[in-house]
């Protein structure tokens, strides 16, 4: 009986590392972020510095690292900074502004509002994302902080791309996916007004889909719940396991995403077709070879 209490204790206290694990890997700073870059040291020399600034798809703790991805398309050529960081809305990145500033972007990839979305759908998700912030997330307020956020990057940089959003889930149907589609019809229009570049990884999701049929497709997750619950198994899954997002998010019945949200890596790879030779034009850096 001693042996089996003690197998038990031990199976127990494995299944506590492993989430221990899975818990630090999901919020760990992105490789190359905008502190350990400056920390090496100026920022001089031949390479441009490209920031990627965004939340939690940018960060790539939870998804495929399109990121990471783009440095290497570069090859090399430029310093590819990820300011990425899970779980902001629009207005915290306002407040990290320094930073990006400190890294001296010749050109910036904007891609953020997803979290400003989810908090839009009120209840728990609005719980959620309103500690620490003025007020709650709402469509209205990210207008207004993506509008200031752009002003202030043109400022920073001669060259800025804003992204569209992704879609949250894949059922066109859902209150999650006609938020985001208002989102991006505001984004365009603050890009017009300011006259920098969009991209539209949303049509590129869309894209990836397979064609209509009976069923409406996995909606957006139900709540903190299931996010922290996927979130873990989405990290033991590929971080222990070795497993692909895509085979991860297929398992979830779900075509472009992990989890609803993060992407692929079939869509991380259509990010980065979109991406790569607007960063080679805004960095003069040339064709693909």
């Amino acid at each position: 009986m001693m042996g089996l209490w003690m197998a038990l204790g031990g199976v127990a206290a494995l299944a506590l590392a492993v989430v221990g694990y899975a818990g630090w890997r999901m919020g760990r700073p992105p490789k190359e972020n905008p502190a350990k870059v400056l920390a090496n040291g100026p920022l001089c020399g031949d390479r441009p510095v490209l920031v990627c600034l965004g939340d939690s798809i940018t960060h790539a703790g939870l998804g495929a690292d399109w990121v990471g991805g783009l440095r290497q398309r570069l090859g090399g050529r430029a310093v590819v900074v990820n300011a990425g960081v899970g779980g902001q809305v629009t207005w915290d990145l306002r407040q990290r502004l320094d930073e990006v500033a400190r890294c001296q972007p010749k050109a910036i990839i904007l891609m953020v509002g997803s979290n400003d979305a989810v908090g839009a759908l009120g209840g728990s998700w609005a719980s959620f994302y309103t500690s620490g912030r003025p007020q709650a997330p709402s469509e209205t307020w990210f207008a207004e902080q993506y509008e200031a956020l752009v002003g202030e990057l043109v400022a920073l940089t001669p060259r800025l791309v804003c992204l569209t959003l992704p879609p949250l889930g894949e059922d066109p149907t859902a209150p999650a996916d006609a938020i985001v589609r208002r989102q991006n019809e505001a984004i365009r229009a603050i890009v017009v007004a300011h006259g920098v570049d969009l991209l539209d990884p949303h049509e590129a999701f869309l894209d990836l889909r397979p064609k209509p049929g009976p069923s409406r497709g996995v909606p957006f997750m139900s709540g903190p719940l299931q996010f922290m619950a996927w979130g873990l198994g989405s990290t033991i899954r590929h971080r222990i396991l070795g497993q692909s997002w895509d085979s991860i998010g297929q398992s979830r019945g779900l075509a472009t995403t992990a989890d609803t949200i993060h992407p692929n890596d079939r869509s991380a790879d259509a990010m980065l077709d979109l991406v790569e030779p607007w960063a080679r034009d805004a960095l003069s850096l040339g064709s693909a070879p």
